[in-house]
């Protein structure tokens, strides 16, 4: 199972210019996460910040027990051995056949034969798709391979953490959503923790478990799926309708004449962009028949099942109509309708026909009083405090 990462009040800054404060959230073992928002917000720098490239003022991202905000060499350098990357362009070597790329990280940091070695590549290789194009160099491929090169070289030190940056660059939709696939695929085969950030409404209404997003220096929210594509937060909306109605502009935030002006415009019949309102939470993407199941499905189903009292009344409704009748059933739902308590709203029993008194032992008819009526059992699991579940939480 792949690590949890736990990130309490970050804070970035290049000189007197703050990128981001106070970002406080829980990446959850073995599940794939995304981070959204608009360009210029920090969210590579983000990437760069959990792997101690950068050194944030305050706060602390805690591994496995080490804060690599304030942990030694010694000890930065053992955690980043948790860690695979997968950059924008690939970053591969050109000079290097896809071969040799994607063993440089085990040569360089570990003791493996060749024999070893090539075993293990080879494998990482076939996992990606790219059986047979071992000898080819990154020039002679197509950009979606070059991503795939990356991948493989990122999983080949075995990582429990995985971080994807913007994906989707440079590839057209459709090749995104192969890509995605192949996230999913590997999530499953490997169990690993994923954290991808991504520009692609696409992806991110239907890879991940969880999506945070950042705006304005701050990390808007993070949390199941369901609650920010059911938000009714104005850059949220507009983020996933793509569209120029709203408060991100060209230099990230509009000031209020801005707002005023644009609103006019809109009112008076300018398009504002966008294809069409995206509304609701559309099925996520499941591993390649053939796979195993995702563990990390199970896991965060099983987690946001214990925290669905806590969640907004749309994300709680989006949750629930997700469900198998089996889940249904396993968690003890037995309605899609959820009460603001989190107790699934009860069935309501057929009357018994009217009959004698006493002609049914054991039975009693009339109305008690509202003290004395039973209360139903909330479900088996017992609802604890989720961490990172929401900004600044």
């Amino acid at each position: 199972m792949g690590a949890e990462v736990v990130v309490e009040g970050l804070t970035k800054s290049f000189g007197s210019q703050t990128i981001w404060r106070d970002v406080t959230l829980t990446l959850p073992p073995g599940e794939v996460s995304a981070l959204l928002g608009p360009s210029g917000t920090g969210k590579s720098v983000f990437l760069k910040s959990m792997i101690g490239l950068l050194k944030p003022e305050r706060g602390k991202c805690i591994i496995n027990g080490i804060d690599i905000v304030s942990c030694s060499e010694s000890q930065l350098y053992e955690v980043r051995k948790l860690f695979g990357v997968l950059f924008q362009d690939g970053a591969l070597f050109g000079s290097m056949n896809l071969f040799d790329n994607v063993a440089f990280p085990l040569r360089e940091h570990t003791k493996k034969s060749e024999t070893e070695i090539r075993r293990n590549v080879l494998e990482k290789l076939e996992m990606t798709g790219l059986a047979g194009a071992e000898r080819k160099l990154p020039g002679e491929i197509s950009g979606g391979m070059r991503k795939r090169a990356g991948l493989a070289r990122a999983l080949v030190l075995e990582p429990e953490i995985i971080l994807v940056d913007e994906p989707d660059s440079g590839l057209d939709p459709v090749r995104t959503t192969y890509i995605s696939q192949l996230f999913l695929d590997v999530n499953a085969q490997i169990d690993a923790t994923f954290l991808i950030v991504t520009h692609n409404i696409n992806l991110a209404r239907t890879v991940p478990d969880n999506i945070g997003m950042l705006f304005r220096k701050e990390l808007v929210m993070f949390g199941p799926r369901e609650v920010l594509l059911t938000s009714d937060e104005p850059v949220v909306k507009q983020f996933l309708n793509g569209r120029m109605d709203g408060p991100i502009g060209m230099s990230e935030e509009k000031d209020q004449a801005t707002l005023a002006a644009e609103k006019a415009m809109f009112e008076a019949g300018h398009h504002a962009g966008g294809v069409e309102e995206i509304t609701g939470v559309p099925k996520q993407m499941q591993p390649t028949p053939g796979l195993p199941p995702r563990a990390g499905d199970k896991r965060r189903t099983d987690r946001v099942m214990t925290m669905l009292h806590q969640l907004p009344p749309k994300a709680q409704q989006a949750i629930i109509d997700s469900l198998t009748d089996e889940q249904r059933q396993h968690y003890g739902v037995r309605s899609p309708a959820v009460v603001a308590a989190g107790r699934p709203t009860p069935r309501p029993r057929p009357q018994q026909p009217a009959g004698p008194a006493g002609d049914q032992p054991g039975v009693q008819r009339g109305q008690l009083p509202a003290d004395q009526v039973a209360r139903i059992p909330e479900n088996r699991f017992s609802p604890r405090p989720p961490r990172g579940q929401g900004g600044g939480q």
